[in-house]
């Protein structure tokens, strides 16, 4: 938006071109004419659109969650959350009737080459305690007995999180899981589970695993 100053010819109305002229406060401005209206969205557009809803609502409670798998990259780090966003977009909506569905157990909460869990079961022992047992399968190619477990157990209806960042060595085989609700949330939960090792502040981990609903 432009203002004129000194207008020897007076008041100024009307276009010019791509330019609109009007009276504020008695001074003469200038702007420009706005561009046509965009067209409406194609089909395609709308689906991504409604991909990249869906995936955010879902993804949103795990922020600080996934911000613990930050990655290292040149000049600073990613955000864990665009990059389980970006995967989920990706791989775990499918396009079913030209309708966007989400399973959460397509979801990888993180990604690396470190060696996953071998043999990983859950079980509840009581209405909030879970237990995690994996095989201990250290110094098989990048597997470390000193790598720690991390654990999300979440409920995406409710849009509760138990997170354990530093959870057992994978060299203990089992990992008690307590949830600190109110509501057990019996048969609601996602469990995903990955190793990760530490070295100063970046981390490296495994493809998570989705072990459904418990």
């Amino acid at each position: 938006m432009g203002i004129i100053q000194n207008n020897i010819f007076g008041a100024i109305r009307g276009s010019m071109g791509n330019l609109v002229f009007y009276q504020l406060n008695g001074k003469t401005v200038i702007r420009q004419k706005p561009g046509p209206r965009q067209k409406p969205a194609s089909e395609r557009q709308l689906y991504q659109q409604e991909a990249f809803r869906i995936g955010q609502k879902f993804v949103t409670p795990l922020r600080e969650a996934l911000n613990f798998t930050l990655k290292k990259k040149k000049g600073g780090f990613g955000s864990g959350v665009n990059r389980a966003l970006s995967w989920v977009i990706r791989n775990a909506i499918v396009n079913e009737n030209k309708k966007p569905i989400l399973y959460p157990e397509k979801v990888k909460v993180t990604k690396g080459w470190l060696l996953g869990p071998e043999n990983l079961m859950a079980e509840r022992v009581s209405s909030f305690k879970i237990i995690l047992n994996w095989s201990p399968n250290a110094w098989q190619g990048s597997g470390r007995e000193e790598d720690r477990l991390f654990v999300i157990v979440y409920s995406p209806e409710s849009k509760k999180v138990h997170t354990i960042y530093e959870g057992n060595y994978r060299k203990s085989g089992s990992q008690l899981v307590e949830l600190p609700w109110t509501d057990p949330e019996i048969g609601k939960v996602y469990i995903y589970v990955s190793f990760y090792s530490q070295n100063g502040y970046v981390r490296e981990f495994s493809d998570s695993v989705c072990l459904g609903t418990l």
